[in-house]
């Protein structure tokens, strides 16, 4: 046993794990019981008689003046402001959950955590303060006695004054069954994140939505055309009307909310054999991307384009196509058809706006990109729209078939080389020869060749006598039409001498008795 010497007479005293607090004339002090140890911590204020009560959780209640200071068994304080009084309090104790306290003139009920004036009650005179089942108040002639209404009729009470965090504390008290008190807390919680959105408090809102997780339909219901008219619905409550910085702020805590979502979603899809599941997971799915653009749309327009160019991204074409256009988004708006596969549409688009003179789908370059990077699966469309790029910017154009996709994800296949030639054919000859031997500047005549080898017939290693046969006539056609006479003749004997591909005897008659040269190598072969 261990004797405590205190160094003055104390005045209030209540437990508090292994301490003890302690309210001198002057001071309050924690003393540890085990060591002896004494800690001294604030004054108790003025002209005024400790109050010392002990709470849970291993803390007291310490009385300054018209304050209320909550600290721990080493008298640390716990909560950043005290709990204040109308006036100094004459007495004080803890009857859970709340603090109760003897004013001069009158009885006050405050709860401690969130800090909320709960009742006052008029007595004449009120002195002393008693706790049992009940509370009993008393002056020098009166004595009474104070009942707690039902938990249900004080929740009730709070809700309509708009006091969620205090429901929620007494809700936790409810001892019925887990069914109903998860009801009650539910519908506290989620008319709780009702008044925060209110209050456009949208962060802590959308953090309790999530927490409860309330269908996003329902949140983005909240936000103004967010949702498809096929979604939107008549809410059971008042939905605030946003606009402004208070809608762009609100749009940031959506992001943030779908995000999480999203990703949650992502995780949960997939291995579901229930169809009608399935259907509105993809349903939602869709709901969520095409409100995370709108959003990004109008506060994060970085991310626009990284959402349709990722490979899961599920925006609906309709609304998200309404949107960007609305936003003259015209770049994001041809990601978008492209991510949907709907290369008429981006590639109108591109076309329409490449002859506008400044934008940043002015020019052909981007159309030039766009029709690299689709595949044999769409030759039609590469052919219908690359030839005006190559009557107005040859060089350009014979990349669209030349220069292939060099993103190591992209599954873009080769273009049938063919096919290629007879269309460059029906376009212009010398195209057609120039995409076969790789010339590349045909404005200024100067031979210049890919990797000093004919683009198709060597760099690609393609030994189709058909081809080879078509480049040597295509020389031939050339020649016999007086265009770079000297150029083409000089390389169609060095194609001759070296390709062993071609069908000597399908060609030699086609050639005419002045090509003695030619024709004699032919006749080698």
């Amino acid at each position: 046993n261990l004797d405590l010497n205190l160094p003055d007479g104390a005045k209030a005293i209540a437990w508090c794990s292994n301490s003890l607090g302690v309210g001198f004339r002057k001071e309050y002090c924690i003393i540890k019981t085990q060591t002896g140890k004494l800690i001294e911590l604030f004054p108790t204020g003025k002209n005024q008689d400790p109050l010392v009560s002990g709470l849970p959780e291993e803390k007291l209640a310490l009385g300054k003046d018209e304050m209320t200071v909550i600290v721990n068994a080493d008298g640390k304080p716990t909560q950043k402001h005290a709990t204040m009084w109308s006036e100094p309090p004459l007495v004080m104790e803890y009857y859970h959950p709340y603090l109760i306290a003897i004013l001069p003139s009158l009885v006050e009920i405050r709860s401690i955590e969130p800090k909320v004036l709960v009742q006052t009650i008029q007595l004449p005179h009120p002195k002393y303060l008693a706790l049992g089942r009940s509370v009993f108040v008393a002056s020098s002639n009166a004595i009474w006695r104070l009942v707690a209404k039902p938990l249900s009729l004080q929740i009730e009470q709070f809700m309509s004054s708009s006091q969620f965090e205090l429901s929620l504390r007494l809700a936790e008290m409810i001892d019925d069954d887990d069914e109903k008190k998860f009801e009650c807390l539910y519908d506290i919680q989620f008319k709780f994140a009702l008044h925060l959105f209110t209050k456009h408090r949208f962060e802590e809102s959308l953090r309790i939505f999530a927490r409860l997780d309330t269908g996003p339909i329902e949140v983005i219901g909240l936000f103004p055309a967010l949702l498809p008219k096929s979604h939107t619905k008549q809410y059971d409550y008042r939905v605030p009307v946003l606009a402004g910085a208070e809608l762009e702020k609100g749009y940031l805590a959506l992001i943030e909310y779908l995000m999480e979502k999203r990703n949650l979603q992502k995780k949960s899809t997939g291995n579901d054999s229930d169809v009608d599941l399935a259907s509105y997971q993809r349903d939602l799915s869709e709901i969520i991307d095409t409100t995370l653009l709108k959003c990004y749309v109008e506060v994060k327009e970085s991310l626009v384009g990284p959402l349709l160019k990722h490979p899961d991204n599920n925006c609906h074409l309709q609304e998200s196509e309404r949107t960007l256009i609305k936003a003259e988004k015209w770049s994001d708006l041809v990601l978008l058809y492209s991510s949907k596969r709907e290369h008429a549409k981006a590639l109108k688009l591109l076309i329409e706006k490449a002859h506008q003179k400044s934008g940043s789908l002015s020019g052909h370059t981007r159309t030039v990109e766009y029709l690299q990077n689709l595949g044999p699966d769409y030759l039609d469309l590469i052919f219908e729209y690359s030839k005006w790029i190559l009557k107005a910017h040859q060089f350009d154009g014979l990349k669209i078939f030349t220069v292939r996709n060099e993103d190591p994800r992209s599954e873009v296949g080769p273009l049938p080389v063919e096919k290629v030639v007879k269309f460059l054919k029906e376009v212009n000859k010398e195209i057609a020869i120039k995409y076969l031997v790789g010339k590349l500047d045909f404005l200024t005549r100067v031979v210049t060749w890919f990797c000093s080898q004919e683009h198709v017939i060597h760099e690609w290693r393609y030994k189709t006598p058909d081809l080879h046969n078509e480049l040597i006539l295509l020389y031939l056609f050339e020649i016999q039409e007086n265009r770079f006479v000297e150029d083409y003749r000089e390389q169609l004997m060095s194609f001759l001498e070296n390709s062993e591909s071609y069908k000597a005897a399908t060609l030699i008659r086609r050639f005419p008795p002045d090509f003695r040269h030619e024709r004699a190598l032919l006749s080698e072969n």
